[in-house]
């Protein structure tokens, strides 16, 4: 199993498609309906639900409440919509030309209805659009989708009891649900803050693997074993409460390597469970379902991407993005399957559905982005007095300058998951750049209304990295300190004095890049020497207090410059 995993990683990654397709056809081809190479399919489900779980917690990694309070509109609103909407159309189709019941109908629609977090990310990771209008609706449409699944997964099994105990058994659930809650939270408050700061003082990196993998399974444990409820349940709220430390990036980046494992061994496992050749006897039946589903998803989001004020562009794009079926759909089927609230034709023909659905989202994002192109290609400004593709934006930052200072910065706000926006003056720059897919604008940093379009009323901080002469510097810090009091000024400057006039005229933070060099170069030199990291770190801190006032104390800009 390891062997397929490692080979199919690889060769997708050449052709640069979704592993997730070549994981399923290994998985046919080396199971049961395949060439009967591997027989235990039980033990491979085993391992398939730490996939499962180790997925549910990095979700819960990503939701911090400040991020789900700044993305609220679009989460909540824009997801929930989504959502509804998808489902009920789906139910009228499949009630309208099926002989389904309702429960069952309802059951494929809301499984139908999320959509593929781990290839529309990978998408917009590839194409470097995860900071685009489209790149931020999509997640949160996938957050919100990614809120459902949980409870999902407890209450699907509940289905298959008798109608008269449905009720209790649900409330049973939920009652339980909140129990674990409870228990997880508590404890997670009164431990996990000083279990890490423990672990923090050892410094030993396998430490923090030990510990990551034991609140995952030890938290899925406690709310799957102990309290009867779902054991993604506990992945879940062990990720939302590590969200909350400063120990979030370490946990994180412990556990993605056995997340990547698991998952590719339980798309393996969802393989297995296909039968080739059914679905080519049913092969007509597969491609018009699969199209079906991408029209209706995508004719949704894209109604609703304009009720919220989106360009035509980015709304064709979003929906063609967003038109596939998520890796929860296999998730759900197959506990639909093995709870028999489905048939197995039916599980494998839905399977299918899911999996072509998902195959297409690659070559549908590059239609998307040639449309949007196309349709938003002009830097139009809409009755907002605001470009297109900032109305979204709040609590963002400002590049201005987008040379390759601008981008480092731009790459630093990515990693933390921060919004950004860039202004530049050259043209045939900004459309290069545009076109790969960075959220960059042409305009003239002297001009209060450029500023204006890029939402600057709601920014939190405006970053200068351009390269120009002083006089220029000068006019554009004035302008923001006098005309926009509610942002941040941080500038690239030349030297001490030169950000200390700026500082005079409204800057709040300058940035000396003769001063940092000469950090990073004695920074680099004392490493080398072998002195301790957190002596280089303590002298770089002392230069850089108080706007590096230590530099004119001991007068290194004297004499001949």
């Amino acid at each position: 199993m390891l062997f397929t995993c490692m080979v199919i990683l690889v060769v997708m990654h050449k052709i640069k498609l979704s592993p997730v397709l070549g994981y399923l056809i290994a998985g046919s081809a080396i199971g049961q309906h395949g060439f009967h190479l591997i027989q235990n399919t039980e033990l491979v489900d085993s391992f398939a639900e730490f996939g499962i779980i180790f997925l549910i917690f990095v979700i819960g990694l990503e939701l911090t409440f400040e991020r789900i309070v700044k993305m609220r509109l679009h989460v909540f609103g824009f997801g929930s919509l989504q959502i509804i909407l998808t489902t009920l159309s789906l139910v009228f189709f499949l009630t309208k030309f099926t002989k389904l019941p309702s429960i069952v109908a309802c059951i494929i629609s809301v499984a139908l209805s999320l959509s593929s977090t781990a290839i529309v990310m990978q998408v917009l990771a590839e194409n470097k659009r995860q900071a685009t209008q489209v790149g931020r609706l999509s997640l949160s449409v996938l957050l919100m989708q990614d809120f459902v699944v949980v409870p999902l997964l407890a209450i699907l099994p509940l289905l298959t009891k008798q109608n008269e105990h449905i009720v209790s058994a649900i409330w049973l659930q939920v009652l339980q649900a909140l129990a674990a809650i409870i228990i997880l939270t508590v404890t997670g408050r009164l431990f996990l803050r000083p279990l890490f700061s423990l672990i923090g003082n050892v410094k030993k990196d396998e430490l923090y693997v030990m510990t990551a993998l034991l609140i995952v399974l030890g938290s899925s444990w406690v709310t799957g074993v102990v309290l009867n409820s779902s054991t993604a349940m506990g992945a879940f709220l062990a990720g939302l409460l590590i969200a909350e430390t400063q120990y979030r990036n370490k946990i994180e980046d412990s556990v993605i390597p056995f997340q990547g494992l698991f998952m590719a061994l339980f798309f393996l496992s969802v393989g297995m469970s296909i039968d080739m050749q059914n679905i080519v006897r049913n092969f007509q039946q597969v491609l018009l379902y699969s199209f079906g589903l991408i029209f209706i998803k995508s004719l949704i989001v894209f109604i609703l991407c304009r009720s919220f004020k989106f360009s035509r562009g980015s709304s064709i794009h979003s929906g063609l993005l967003l038109s596939q079926a998520s890796e929860f759909a296999f998730i759900l089927f197959g506990l639909a399957g093995k709870n028999h609230i489905i048939s197995e034709n039916l599980e494998q023909l839905l399977m299918m559905v899911t999996a072509f659905s998902m195959a297409a989202t690659p070559l549908l994002s590059i239609i998307g982005t040639k449309l949007e192109y196309v349709l938003d290609g002009k830097e139009e400004v809409d009755i907002n007095l605001e470009f297109k593709g900032v109305s979204d934006l709040s609590s963002h930052v400002i590049i201005a300058g987008f040379g390759r200072v601008g981008r480092t910065v731009a790459y630093m706000l990515m990693q933390e998951q921060i919004d950004y926006v860039a202004l530049d003056n050259d043209v045939d720059a900004v459309k290069r750049i545009r076109a790969q897919g960075f959220p960059v604008y042409h305009g003239d940093i002297t001009d209060p209304e450029v500023f204006k379009s890029v939402g600057i009323k709601r920014a939190v901080a405006v970053v200068v990295t351009m390269d120009s002469d002083r006089s220029i510097l000068n006019k554009t810090v004035r302008i923001l300190s006098t005309e926009f009091k509610n942002v941040e000024i941080v500038v690239l400057v030349d030297d001490y004095r030169h950000g200390k006039g700026l500082r005079r005229l409204g800057a709040d933070i300058t940035v000396p890049t003769t001063i940092e060099v000469g950090l990073q170069l004695g920074g680099a030199v004392l490493k080398d020497l072998a002195v301790p990291e957190h002596e280089i770190v303590s002298i770089k801190e002392k230069m850089r207090k108080d706007h590096y006032s230590l530099v004119e104390e001991i007068e290194l800009f004297k004499g001949t410059v």
